[in-house]
């Protein structure tokens, strides 16, 4: 029956298109604290060839979608994943206190982009002041955000009827034109 299981899931993270394989080292108590530094202890160099420590954030208690992420509600880990020159490299990306739920997250369960994503500076249906720079000239034009956007997402922005302009979030309600 556990060799079954084991097949089952294999079979389901080879039709996911899993790429790594994660294995989290024991550690303390779960805490919000942040990790300390690395040291010479914990360096990659000792680790079997194939394999990568890499430093991702867990869930510490089950999250509803929409719920905005709190100090506690995470802890950043060290792990060991099982990693080949051929595999895509793995989403290391840093989640911090603020960052929303896009979808339900169970405890324990490694908080990365699109199950997190961080807060948005701009929502669909605001105004935004769009802003083009070319050295000294500088142009703004307020238009209406078509969707929500957090720093560095792209955002559209309808002038009137006919006329939409493109751009990327840089703060709040502040669209940089491309």
């Amino acid at each position: 029956m556990v060799s079954t299981r084991i097949r089952l899931l294999l079979a389901l993270a080879l039709l996911l298109g899993s790429a790594t394989s994660l294995r989290a080292q024991p550690t303390a108590a779960p805490t919000a604290a942040p990790m300390a530094a690395p040291t010479a202890a914990l360096d990659s160099a000792e680790l079997p060839r194939g394999q990568r420590r890499v430093s991702l954030s867990f869930a510490t208690r089950f999250l509803e979608r929409g719920e905005t992420l709190r100090p506690d509600d995470f802890v950043r880990r060290d792990t060991v994943i099982n990693w080949r020159w051929g595999m895509v490299s793995p989403d290391t990306t840093r989640v911090s206190a603020g960052w929303m739920t896009r979808r339900p997250i169970a405890a324990g369960e490694v908080l990365r982009p699109p199950a997190v994503m961080p807060p948005p500076v701009i929502t669909s249906g605001a105004t935004v002041s769009a802003v083009y720079q070319d050295g000294p000239v500088r142009v703004v034009i307020a238009g209406t955000a078509t969707n929500t956007a957090a720093v560095g997402a792209p955002v559209g922005v309808r002038i009137d009827r006919a006329r939409r302009l493109d751009g990327v979030a840089v703060g709040p309600n502040i669209v940089r034109l491309r």
